[in-house]
This record gives C-alpha cells, structure tokens and sequence, in this order.
C-alpha cells in the first residue's frame, strides 16, 4: 500500500511538472482556459488545465491545433488596426523559438498569418513570469466571428509545437478581404517536418522556411456570412531530415 501510494504521489509530482514546464497564452482567453478571468468551458465541456502543453512532439501529434473545437459563445470584440495585449504565462521559455499570430474567419479552416517573431520569440523570459506582446489586428480586416492563434516552435528542447486559439470578434468593414502568409507548420507530426534546436545565435534556425510561407488572402461576404481563401490554405512543408536531443 505503502509503495503504491508513493507511486501515485510521484506520477502527480510529474504531472504537475509538465504542466508547468511550458507556455500557454492567457490573453485573449483561449479556448476553456483555467486563467482568471476567462469565461466557463461551453455546455459539455471541461476546463483544459494543461493549455501550456505542447499539441505536437518529435513529430507526434498530441491534440488539433486549436485543442479544442467548440468555441465560447461570448466573444471579445477587437477593432480592425487595434493593437491587441496578447499576454503569456511562462514556464519554460525553452531558449525562445518562432512564434505567429494567425486568424481564421472559416472556424479553423484556413489560415492568415498577420505577424511573426522568428527565433527571439519569448527568449529571455523566467518561470513564473508573465508576459505580453503587442499583436496588431490588420486595419482592412472584415468584421466577423474570428478565431485567433498563437502558435510557437521552441528553440531548444524535445520539437515542439504549441499553440492556443481565442475566439474573437473584430470590428471592421463589412465585407472584403485580408491578406497575409499561410501557418508555417513545423514540429507538428512527421507530415511537416521538424526544425532542429538553435540554442546558440550561430545555429541555422530555418527561418528561410518562414521567408517561403506562400500569400495568402481570405475574402469575407458581408454581415460575416462566409469567408473563402486564395490560394487555399495548403501549409508549407519542411522534409529535411535532422536530429533533436531531449528537454
């Protein structure tokens, strides 16, 4: 009884120590976060105490991009040119990485990638700390239902891809159409290749990766009714092959 309780403390002890040995975004609220101050989990679902856990390592697929499908149904409403306060809570900063922003006006269909920070991204930070970073909402973005996404490929550690969405509403024209790159995915299942550590400022980084990301622009009818994409939302791969030490 003794040796099974011990067990049992010490696989809670390494629960929590993944739970707080990452990044998760904390504002705008994502999706059923456990932050204060974010909204209760939809009807049928539960609050995801684990935002700051990775959604894909060493090329395994853990969870879909966005965690979780179902979106809140109160939304923060944003401005079209508003700077938005995007907040972190930070448990690792794993020596920093590549972080995008990307908003999808089609419920996760289709991406457009409105800012990027290649390899600095979070570098710096400390357990416990944290953090924020202006990220601007394009002044022609169409008003609608948008979901917004914070996604970041670490620079040292197991190849990690982690990322939030918040479900947003941005206040703009009625109508048109916003234009950007498509989602560099890395790191995210083997489909997508993975991007080696660059923990020193020497080591290649594969942001010639990021310079590549095809245009791309998502057209919104008005009044919200629907949004299509050009060319269509098909994400840059990186097949080269490469090595990764563990965290």
């Amino acid at each position: 009884m003794l040796r099974k309780s011990a067990l049992w403390i010490a696989a809670l002890q390494l629960v929590a120590l993944v739970a707080y040995a990452h990044v998760d975004l904390i504002a705008p609220c994502p999706r059923y976060s456990s932050a204060p101050g974010c909204p209760p989990p939809p009807r049928g679902q539960s609050i995801d105490y684990n935002t700051n856990a990775p959604i894909s390592s060493n090329g395994i697929n853990i969870q879909p991009l966005c965690k979780h499908s179902v979106p809140y149904a109160k939304r923060k409403v944003y401005k079209a040119g508003e700077s938005i306060s995007t907040g972190y809570g930070i448990g690792s900063s794993h020596g920093g990485g590549h972080c995008q922003w990307a908003l999808s006006y089609d419920r996760e269909k289709t991406w457009v990638v409105i800012q990027t920070e290649i390899r600095t991204c979070l570098q710096g930070t400390v357990t416990g700390q944290n953090v924020n970073i202006p990220v601007t909402i394009p002044i022609d973005a169409p008003s609608g239902e948008v979901t917004f996404m914070w996604a970041w490929i670490n620079a040292v550690g197991d190849r990690e891809f982690y990322s939030n969405c918040a479900d947003i509403q941005v206040d703009g024209r009625d109508g048109g159409s916003i234009s950007g790159v498509e989602l560099l995915l890395s790191n995210y299942n083997t489909t997508y290749g993975l991007i080696p550590e660059f923990p020193n400022a020497t080591d290649p980084d594969d942001h010639e990766l990021f310079d590549a990301r095809k245009p791309i622009t998502i057209s919104v009818k008005g009044s919200g009714s629907g949004a299509t994409s050009t060319p269509g939302g098909t994400q840059l791969l990186n097949t080269r092959p490469i090595s990764f030490s563990g965290d």
